[in-house]
């Protein structure tokens, strides 16, 4: 364990029950592709790309070189408000807006995935005030969907306990189940339901991961497609939160790109977008809106969002390094053969352990449903067991505080013994799980 009074960093939520279970051992001090070292000595596999972020794995030549070339020539240019932006911050712009859907063809770069997706709020209801509709503030949003941290990310993150750790937050916001909950309504969708029960002459926008990282459910194209009509029949911004999704994660820059029938009005990116390398984010916007907003702005009313490092020079270098790796080195290619390889091993795993219940996958986003046979599902806390069993057994792995499944998001480019590697793990880990042995490590034990 490592002693409070000798431990400067605050990086979690329950300090020192945390810290009774690290060890100086368990710091993470290097990486080497798909892998990670320890200060202890220890590689793992990292199943779980950092926090989901470090797609293109750690030493990436074509972004170490872009940040490094970057930093020597220009390292900051502001690009908030009146500054001039870095050449490099408008050519990836321009480079990224060839990647996403027709017609989304203005980004405005911010420094994290919480902060994006506040952006695309402030956009849709400054575009409201500026037309004259003052009551038009509501946004929904879905229950067990995740935007992010923060008085508005976190209240449109469909995960109760956001809602009330500090007091009041963002108003005017609401929840539907989505159709994964349990109870959802057949045909007509709960999200579209319950807007049309409130008024959607009330609401402003509705945002939704395409992709739930709260358990990895795939909504259909079917059910996106419909609320993309409805959105667009009543006039209401459709917000895709793509910051995990976004950037190859789903063997594509977009899930929305692979999705005929339906264009949202904004995109929020992250994650992937530097590989994890420099924090970064963008929100994405339709013509329909920017037009808007150059209609309705005037210099005494405009919107004023943004922070001294939104679009970052060194941030844009390595996006437009990351840019250059999907599209020339075969990332996305490698992303959709991987997916099938997984789907394969997660299959036969299925056979040997009941208790993997469902396993979705789109791409290299793998969420796994656990439960006994027949019985109740697993805890979260037992979940978080079995991720502690597969770290002790070399491969990371994510589980979740409220939704009792365990995510696999691999780095991008993983390899088919990379595959192989993870599902052998995984296998010794849920036997040793069923046999009730925990892993030998005090952080282990703790943890789990």
């Amino acid at each position: 364990m490592i002693d409070p009074a000798d431990y400067a960093l605050w990086n979690s939520g329950v300090p020192r029950p945390y810290l009774k279970a690290l060890s100086r051992d368990d710091l993470l001090t290097e990486g080497d592709g798909v892998r990670v070292r320890d200060s202890g000595g220890r590689w793992y596999l990292d199943g779980r790309s950092g926090l989901w972020n470090v797609t293109l794995g750690y030493g990436n030549t074509r972004v170490k070189e872009a940040i490094k070339q970057q930093v020597d020539r220009l390292p900051f240019a502001n690009s908030y408000g009146y500054g001039r932006p870095a050449q490099v911050t408008v050519d990836c712009a321009e480079a990224l807006v060839g990647h996403l859907p027709e017609g989304i063809n203005h980004v405005r770069f911010a420094s994290n995935g919480a902060q994006a997706v506040e952006m695309a709020l402030q956009l849709s209801r400054f575009l409201r005030l500026r037309a004259g509709q003052p009551e038009r503030m509501a946004v929904f949003a879905m229950w067990d969907g995740f935007h992010g941290q923060g008085p508005g990310a976190g209240m449109v993150t469909g995960v109760p306990y956001l809602h009330h750790q500090t007091g009041p937050m963002l108003p005017e916001v609401h929840h539907a189940p989505g159709p994964f909950s349990a109870g959802a309504t057949q045909g007509v969708s709960d999200m579209e339901r319950l807007i049309t029960e409130f008024g959607p002459e009330r609401v402003t926008a509705v945002i939704v991961e395409p992709v739930v990282g709260e358990g990895g459910h795939i909504l259909s194209p079917e059910y996106l497609g419909s609320l993309g009509r409805f959105c667009r029949r009543h006039d209401i911004h459709l917000i895709f939160d793509e910051v995990v999704t976004g950037m190859g994660r789903v063997g594509d820059f977009t899930r929305a790109g692979q999705l005929p029938d339906v264009t949202p009005d904004i995109i929020t990116l992250g994650k992937g977008i530097t590989s994890g390398y420099v924090p970064m984010s963008a929100v994405a916007i339709h013509d329909r809106l920017y037009e808007q907003l150059h209609e309705r702005t005037t210099g005494d009313t405009a919107l004023s969002v943004g922070s001294t490092n939104d679009g970052h020079a060194v941030a844009a270098a390595a996006a437009l390094a990351v840019i250059g790796a999907l599209t020339e080195d075969g990332v996305l290619e490698n992303v959709r053969r991987r997916e099938a390889d997984l789907l394969s091993a997660l299959g036969k795993l299925q056979a040997q352990h009941p208790e993997l219940r469902a396993f979705r996958a789109l791409g290299l986003f793998c969420g796994l449903e656990l439960g006994e046979p027949g019985g109740p599902s697993w805890s979260p806390g037992k979940v978080n067991q079995l991720r502690m069993t597969l770290e002790s057994r070399g491969v990371l792995s994510s589980s979740l505080r409220v939704v009792p499944n365990l995510m696999l998001m691999p780095p991008l480019v993983i390899t088919e013994d990379d595959v192989a590697e993870i599902a052998e793990a995984l296998d010794g880990a849920l036997t040793d799980v069923k046999s009730g042995r925990l892993p030998e490590s005090g952080f282990a034990k703790a943890m789990g």
